[in-house]
């Protein structure tokens, strides 16, 4: 299942599709450094990261991983 990270307002984000999530971890730590708004990265079940979390791993303290992963309520 491919990674998608998303950024910019709802409903409608912009995002790309990625195989792998150190791929998606990459593009999405650099859109969050560059200043872009509402980044997450969506697993296709319907599962994302985002906010603190995401930004805990772009910064090291924590390791990206399925166990971050939350479903969408």
């Amino acid at each position: 299942m491919a990674y998608f990270v998303t950024f910019g307002a709802t409903p409608v984000p912009i995002g790309s599709e990625h195989p792998d999530l150190s791929a998606a971890l990459e593009e999405a730590c650099r859109l969050i450094a560059d200043g872009q708004s509402n980044v997450a990265i969506q697993f296709g079940d319907g599962r994302s990261i985002s906010g603190d979390d995401l930004i805990a791993c772009c910064s090291g303290q924590k390791a990206i991983g399925e166990h971050l992963f939350k479903k969408a309520t």
